[in-house]
């Protein structure tokens, strides 16, 4: 049982084995990851894919966390392998994202109704697509991998303490967190790229709490959805940029008038504009996700605030 209020890097928390964590953690989500993968195989349908895309990323959290301690190339193989996996299905959930979106605007935009029998189209085309590729999708060559992963842990186990290997999961946590804060210094309001550099160091940031929250006890589920809220501020932005990018290519591959497209064109940037302004207002709460409470910031942290 964990104490009731520990404090993070206290006695009690770094006795905790991170690397038994892990190799558990690992052990469990790939099981977990393969089983999903295999049904989204069997029978594609949307819950399928939602399954898949969910227990993929539980995994990528806890990958993410073990490269403070093994080799970074085979790691970076395994990461890059399930971001495949993951890519498979983003062209149908960016579409599913924005018929949601459009589906609300056909009573106020006469041209969002043409829209949306576009996305339709679209949505089948990439429904189909993903649903060849993923039964393309081989497990063998990246279930050996884990697996080697899992023998590299217990080796480690054997000649490194348990204090030890928690500070070492700490500090990659406080580069983590440092290379968002960086980043976050240089967000434009008026470069949208700049935001989704941001967003995905952030999400990689949150993989590597997640994966080590059950030996965090200070990381309450509060705690889980401020940092989900803050990442769907920036992802919410992305999912705009993504729309109008979209239907700028409606209008020019159905060669619709400018001037009837132009309502709902100005209607989206008029949506990305507002919620760019509340993202800014929201960035300087990046703060409270790190260090933890009755943690002190490491020295990545620090040095941040002089870039």
């Amino acid at each position: 049982m964990y104490p009731e209020h520990p404090i993070v890097g206290s006695d009690a928390v770094t006795e905790m084995d991170v690397l038994q964590h892990l190799r558990e953690s690992l052990h469990v989500q790939w099981r977990r990851c393969r089983k999903r993968l295999k049904q989204c195989q069997r029978r594609f349908s949307e819950e399928a894919v939602h399954g898949t895309r969910v227990e993929t990323r539980r995994l990528l959290a806890t990958v993410e966390l073990l490269r403070a301690f093994i080799d970074k190339d085979d790691l970076e193989k395994v990461r890059r392998a399930l971001k495949r996996h993951l890519d498979t299905f983003d062209k149908l959930r960016d579409t599913q994202v924005q018929l949601g979106y459009v589906g609300r605007m056909t009573g106020t935009f006469p041209i969002a109704r043409a829209f949306r029998t576009w996305l339709c189209r679209r949505e089948t085309h990439f429904t189909r697509e993903a649903g060849r590729s993923v039964k393309d999708i081989k497990t063998r060559r990246l279930g050996r991998r884990i697996a080697g992963f899992e023998k590299e842990i217990s080796r480690l186990r054997k000649r490194t303490s348990a204090a030890r290997t928690f500070e070492t999961a700490l500090r990659a946590i406080d580069l983590s967190f440092a290379r968002v804060a960086q980043l976050c210094r240089r967000v434009k309001a008026s470069d949208t790229a700049t935001i989704h550099r941001t967003r995905i160091a952030f999400k990689r940031f949150r993989y590597m709490i997640e994966a080590l929250s059950p030996l965090l006890p200070t990381v309450t589920e509060e705690h889980h959805r401020a940092m989900r809220g803050y990442q769907s501020m920036m992802g919410d932005i992305q999912d705009v940029e993504v729309l109008v990018a979209a239907f700028d290519k409606f209008v020019r591959s159905q060669e619709i008038d400018r001037g009837s497209a132009r309502p709902l064109c100005e209607e989206l940037r008029r949506r990305r504009r507002w919620l760019i302004r509340v993202y800014m207002n929201a960035a300087g709460r990046l703060g409270q996700f790190w260090p933890l409470p009755g943690q002190k910031p490491g020295r990545a942290v620090q040095s941040t605030k002089h870039d």
